[in-house]
Formats: C-alpha cells, sequence, structure tokens
C-alpha cells in the first residue's frame, strides 16, 4: 500500500506535466515582440500584461532581454557596415546644423531675458563686472563662431576682444571700468569752502543736505548746490539715516491759498507723561506760510480750549486789534470740540467761518497732520515727567519750526521769512549770491588756465 501511494502522485504528476506540454502555446517571433513593445509602452503594467497574454513574468523578461541585445548587436553590425555611407555623412551635417540650429536659438532666449531684465544690447550700454565676465563665459560656451555670438547681443568684435584681453591679465577685477574724470572742473568748489561745508554739517547734525546748502548759502554768503553738498557728506561717512519716520507729502493742495491769514488749520493731537497721563496739543497753523500761530497744552479736548487756542492765534496775528473786510478761516476735522455749539457761536461772534473736512480724510488737514508727525519725530524722543517738561519742548521746537527750519514746498524758505513777508528778499538775494558764486568760479579757472 506504501508503494502504491508513492506511485500515485509520481503518475499523477507526469499526467500533468504532458497535459501541459500538450496544451503549451507557441509564441511566434512576431507575437513576442509585440508583447516586449506593449511592455516598453506602459501602458499596462507587467504584471497585468503577463496575465492578459497568460505568460510567466520571467518568460517576459527574457524575451525583453533578447530583444535588447539583438537590437543592440543589429545597431553595431549597421554602424560598422555603413560608417563610411553618404547617408551617414549627411546625417552627420544634418546633426551638426541641428546643434548649431539649437544653440543659435538657447542664445537668443538667453539673450532676450538679459535684455529685457537688464537692458542688454541697448545703445550706449553700461556693462559691470559680472555682466562682461558672464559675456565672455557664453561665448566660450557657445559651439557658434564669436561674430555670430556677439551679433544678438550688439557687442562689437573689437570690444569683446578687449575685455576677453584683459581678463586674461587680470581677471575679473580687471573688468571694471574705470571713472571719467574731466581734465578741469570750472564749477569745482575750493578745499576751504568744502572744510567749512562739513564742520557746519557737524555743528548741525539734525539738518539734511538741502537744509545745509541753504543755511550756507544765507550765512556764508557762498552758493552751494545740494548735491554738492550731499556729495561731500557722503565721501566724509556723513550721510545716515533720520532717527525718525520721513512721510513726503503731495505736490500741491487743490485749492491752494495765495497769502497768510486766509486760512487757518487746527487740530488735537495726543502727549504723554510718563505718571500723569495723556495730555492734548491743541495748534493752530496758517495755511499759506505754515507759520504756528498758537499752540496750548491741554486735559481735554474740550471747545473751550479750542477757542482757547484760537483766541491766542488772534492776538498773535494781531488780527483782534484791527477790522479787516475777511477773517481768516478755520479748517478743523469732525472732532466733538468742533462740531459743537458752543465753539460755533464763538466763531460766529469772531466772524470766523468754519470749515470742516470730509469724515475719514484726514489729508484734507494734510499741513497741521503733517506738522504734528514732524514734531512727534523730534519730540518723541524723549521722556517726559513733568508737563513743564513737555512745554518747554514744545516750545522750543515750536520756535525751531517758526524760524530755522527750510521748508522745501516754501522755496527753502522759514514759515516766518513767508508770514512775515521777507521771503521775496531773500530769495532775490540768494539768487545774486549764486549768480556772483558762479562767476567767480568760472574766473578763478580762467585765470588758473591762462597760468
Amino acid at each position: 500500500m506504501r508503494q502504491a501511494s508513492k506511485r500515485i502522485p509520481e503518475s499523477a504528476e507526469k499526467t500533468v506535466r504532458d497535459i501541459r506540454r500538450a496544451t503549451r502555446r507557441h509564441h511566434s517571433a512576431e507575437e513576442k515582440i509585440r508583447i516586449v513593445l506593449e511592455g516598453l509602452r506602459g501602458e499596462d503594467s507587467i504584471a497585468e500584461l503577463c496575465r492578459k497574454e497568460g505568460i510567466n513574468q520571467n518568460l517576459y523578461y527574457r524575451w525583453s532581454k533578447e530583444f535588447l541585445e539583438a537590437g543592440k548587436k543589429r545597431l553595431a553590425g549597421d554602424t560598422a557596415r555603413e560608417a563610411t555611407s553618404d547617408e551617414v555623412k549627411e546625417l552627420r551635417a544634418e546633426a551638426r546644423q541641428l546643434k548649431e540650429t539649437l544653440a543659435e536659438v538657447l542664445i537668443e532666449n538667453r539673450l532676450l531675458k538679459k535684455k529685457r531684465s537688464r537692458g542688454w544690447g541697448g545703445r550706449f550700454m553700461r556693462y559691470s563686472a559680472s555682466e562682461k565676465f558672464e559675456i565672455i563665459e557664453l561665448v566660450e560656451r557657445s559651439s557658434l563662431s564669436i561674430p555670430r555670438t556677439l551679433a544678438p547681443i550688439g557687442i562689437p568684435r573689437s570690444t569683446f576682444y578687449d575685455w576677453y584681453s584683459r581678463y586674461q591679465e587680470g581677471g575679473i577685477e580687471a573688468l571694471e571700468d574705470g571713472k571719467p574724470r574731466p581734465r578741469r572742473i570750472w564749477n569745482k568748489i575750493s578745499d576751504k569752502i568744502e572744510t567749512a561745508i562739513v564742520n557746519l554739517a557737524l555743528e548741525e547734525p539734525d539738518l539734511s543736505p538741502r537744509e545745509l546748502a541753504v543755511n550756507f548759502t544765507d550765512t556764508k554768503g557762498s552758493f552751494v548746490s545740494e548735491a554738492t553738498v550731499y556729495r561731500l557728506l557722503k565721501d566724509h561717512g556723513l550721510i545716515t539715516s533720520p532717527a525718525f519716520i520721513l512721510m513726503k507729502a503731495a505736490d500741491r493742495f487743490a485749492n491752494p491759498t495765495t497769502a497768510p491769514n486766509q486760512l487757518w488749520q487746527t487740530d488735537f493731537t495726543y502727549l504723554k507723561v510718563i505718571g500723569w497721563g495723556w495730555f492734548y496739543l491743541s495748534t493752530v497753523l496758517d495755511d499759506f506760510s505754515r507759520y504756528i500761530l498758537a499752540w496750548k497744552l491741554c486735559t481735554t479736548m474740550s471747545a473751550t480750549d479750542v477757542s482757547d487756542t484760537l483766541q491766542v492765534a488772534l492776538r498773535g496775528s494781531g488780527l483782534n486789534q484791527v477790522k479787516v473786510l475777511h477773517r481768516p478761516r478755520l479748517l478743523s476735522d469732525n472732532g466733538p470740540s468742533y462740531v459743537s455749539s458752543e465753539l460755533g457761536k464763538w466763531l460766529e461772534d469772531n466772524g470766523i467761518r468754519h470749515i470742516r473736512g470730509r469724515p475719514y480724510h484726514p489729508m484734507t488737514q494734510g499741513k497741521i497732520e503733517r506738522y504734528h508727525r514732524s514734531m512727534k519725530n523730534r519730540i518723541l524722543l524723549d521722556n517726559y515727567y513733568l508737563p513743564g517738561q513737555l512745554e518747554q519742548s514744545i516750545e522750543e521746537f515750536v520756535s525751531y519750526y517758526n524760524n530755522c527750519r527750510y521748508h522745501e514746498s516754501l522755496d527753502n524758505l522759514t514759515p516766518a521769512d513767508v508770514y512775515f513777508g521777507r521771503g521775496r528778499a531773500i530769495l532775490e538775494r540768494r539768487e545774486k549770491i549764486k549768480r556772483e558764486t558762479i562767476e567767480q568760479r568760472r574766473r578763478l579757472h580762467q585765470q588758473a588756465i591762462a597760468a
């Protein structure tokens, strides 16, 4: 029984092998190629393809290997036999032409990007040392000739060869352009004036180059431009960022005033005294000259505080002592103290017409807002522990703002110069100083040439 039980499985296994051998599918060469190509095409995975075709994955990989090796041998044989044929020569020429065309397209594409971002190829274009080095590398890597590579850039060959020789002699540092310097400068200021300007900048560190130029012209009687002052300060390392925020105002207002006391602007701003809390500064500013007529440090923002500040402005301007045809108009925002009936009655009694700006539009009161910004940029650099200290600091800044600070929008005049009518005479004197200074420099230059 044991021997029979052993013979039965052997007989069954042999029968299965015979059945498989008899029913095994024989694939032709075309079918093998088709199956291998479908696998290489990658539309289905190898496992799915083998299940669909009813073959083992190992069999598929063996066919694929034989297919690739056969193709490699065939191609090697064709190359060996036909390397000298006319067709191969034509293909090589075509490949060379395609490479040159591709190189031209790549260069044009790269140069197009450079032209858009850096302005390459423009007339009178000045290239930095890094850009010259980049162009040299571009020419060296290009498969085209030097003239064909440089043509899209618009750089002459002589210029490129000059760059290339300088680069070979001194490296990328030699590609830097030398700064052109004229042989003679007729309008050059003397060393004595340069020293005086630098000393003035050290004595007045808060003044900008524009303010220093105007101050030097007024005090020393010699004209010097803002650009010259800026260049001197930059050469001496005296140009620094301000300790406060600068905000540029608009060029002009929609309805500008033409004379002082036509329109007054008023507003409140907040200032803090440590240990005392918040105080409110009420200010009245003349719209035409930006002259600060009056100010008051208050503990509240009531209509009485506004009227008290306006009363000080009337006394300071002298309008309470003379009878005028038109009293100044008052421009303010829509704060509670400005829309109150108490203030309205006081303004009516004093013959002052009240104008309020558009809600949520502080630009209408732009001049008083800008003054408060300038004032806070200076005032808030220090801490204050007593109201008297804050009042003293405000008084000092108002005096500086009215009498010493040159306004660019006022032709570099101070608010006091414009308010009291001294502006025209000062501008005429500055113009005379400018003409005399330039004439003197030209005369000294001609004498130096003659000598």
